[in-house]
């Protein structure tokens, strides 16, 4: 059986400047801090399960929503908050809790490795997303000069990570130029020029009003004109590898690894939803067994007498 517990994630320790001033007292300005961490750990978490699921199309459900994160307390004598995550853990199991090292996990320790090469001017993790690294212009905005947020947590060693605004900077001037990333998105073909059995470049017109330009191999041709003659009912999904600005924004869509057609009025088909049965057995485990117990033994058999008020079956 599951149930929902917390544990410490990071604990963060404000300091410098006025939290050294006032220790016990944040006031509510900081609370951007924390919403722009999440933003940063939800993104890499994103791309640590596409790393770890390569087979896989789609995030599972709820991915992101399923990710919790909040605090109770401010330290006494200090200006430390602990940063917890509210997780569902099975009850009963001698096993390493599977939120210890799970994407939500590696992804918080995916960002104090890059804290903490950016303080040595060293290489970026590996694993740090592209697309991600644009999103700490808006961590630490809050901070004044001397300012600063130091990290711990019970699976780290060594120094803190330390975040405050001259990481910052050196973390933003990593994406002064274009960077290729892997891209999916999902748009509608407005443009194409083909050329007989060669390579050839289409427009697409995205959801958020946006166009960009791409290339398309010789083997892609036919869906890509096919989406271009039926762009009033179809729109493609697609997949691959794009050129992007220093603030994340696509530039243009270098390669094209996948393409999936997607009408319009059509929810297209998600492996990653749990099956009918499923959804049934966990409304039905929401009910709570008193609920249960004024359902009547008969109700099957008599549903037009709870319903209508007709007579049960066998009266006359």
């Amino acid at each position: 059986m599951a149930k929902l517990i917390r544990h410490v994630l990071r604990e963060w320790h404000f300091v410098g400047g006025r939290f050294e001033e006032n220790k016990g007292w944040l006031d509510f300005d900081i609370l951007p801090e924390l919403q722009a961490y999440k933003r940063l750990l939800v993104e890499t978490a994103k791309e640590e399960w596409r790393r770890r699921n390569p087979d896989r199309e789609r995030l599972p459900r709820g991915f992101e929503e399923n990710i919790h994160l909040g605090f109770h307390e401010v330290r006494e004598g200090s200006c430390s908050v602990p940063v917890e995550r509210l997780v569902e853990e099975e009850e009963n199991t001698f096993l390493e809790p599977r939120y210890e090292s799970d994407e939500v996990a590696e992804a918080a320790r995916i960002l104090d490795a890059t804290l903490i090469a950016a303080r040595n001017d060293a290489p970026f993790p590996e694993r740090l997303p592209a697309h991600v690294i644009p999103m700490f212009e808006d961590w630490g905005k809050t901070l004044a000069p001397g300012e600063g947020i130091e990290l711990d947590g019970r699976d780290m060693a060594g120094p803190r990570p330390r975040f405050d605004e001259s990481i910052r900077q050196r973390l933003l001037s990593a994406r002064r130029e274009s960077y290729e990333d892997t891209l999916d998105l999902v748009g509608e073909v407005r443009a194409a020029d083909v050329k007989a059995g060669e390579d050839g470049a289409f427009a697409v017109l995205l959801e958020d009003g946006s166009r960009v330009s791409g290339s398309f191999s010789a083997g892609q041709e036919q869906t890509i004109t096919k989406a271009l003659y039926e762009r009033n009912q179809l729109r493609l999904r697609i997949e691959g590898l794009g050129e992007f600005e220093p603030n994340g924004k696509l530039r243009r869509i270098v390669s094209i690894d996948r393409m999936e057609e997607h009408p319009l009025g059509e929810t297209p088909f998600d492996p990653e939803a749990p099956p009918i049965w499923e959804v049934i057995a966990a409304i039905g485990k929401s009910v709570p067994e008193e609920d249960w117990r004024k359902v009547p033994s008969d109700l099957a058999a008599n549903l037009d007498h709870y319903l209508y008020g007709s007579g049960k079956e066998g009266e006359q």
